[in-house]
């Protein structure tokens, strides 16, 4: 499906780029301090517990049930306990009803991963390492992310969606995306 677009990966970025740019403005700075780093593991906690719930829930095939990995949540479980700090309780949930949702939805999360590989040299040099206080970042972000990433578009362009699950696709990222924005901001928040 190579498009002169971009792909499904170009429309999906086009469609989201907005979406995406929220997102990035809740770390303009990355994770600069402690507090910083505090919100970005709670809201990424909230926002990969709930990815994980939809893609549990949904029907999905081999291709897009492996990239289901519950491990995520565990590790930003981990890490938050090591700086001291409590997840957010649970938020309303993703819905996933089938592998073209979880695909957009999918986008959002791996394509995170690329952005992690700067935010894991900011949780660094404040001290946290990938047995302590990074697990997460060290996992979703580090050597991997790459090689990762571009498996995941490989999946994405061999998915052949037709136009209304591209269309439930690109639904899908866009309610991830402000799934993430709600989180992030909803950890920003004093706790009550």
């Amino acid at each position: 499906m190579a498009a002169t677009d971009g792909g499904t990966r170009g429309r999906l970025r086009q469609a989201t780029s907005s979406a995406h740019a929220r997102v990035d403005a809740c770390f303009p700075r990355g994770v600069e301090d402690a507090h910083a780093y505090r919100r970005y593991l709670r809201g990424m906690h909230a926002l990969v517990s709930a990815l994980d719930a939809g893609l549990s829930a949904a029907p999905l095939g081999d291709t897009w049930r492996e990239w289901r990995l519950p491990q995520r949540a565990d590790l930003l479980r981990e890490d938050l306990a090591d700086i001291g700090a409590a997840p957010l309780a649970s938020g309303p949930g993703l819905s996933i009803a089938h592998a073209a949702e979880a695909a957009g939805a999918l986008y959002v999360v791996e394509g995170s991963a690329m952005g992690a590989t700067q935010l894991l040299l900011d949780a660094q040099a404040m001290g946290w390492s990938g047995q302590r206080g990074a697990r997460f970042l060290h996992a979703h972000g580090g050597d991997g992310a790459g090689a990762r990433w571009m498996r995941y578009l490989r999946c994405l362009e061999s998915a052949r969606f037709d136009l209304h699950a591209e269309r439930a696709m690109i639904d899908a990222a866009a309610r991830t995306f402000a799934y993430a924005e709600h989180e992030f901001l909803r950890a920003a928040q004093p706790a009550g």
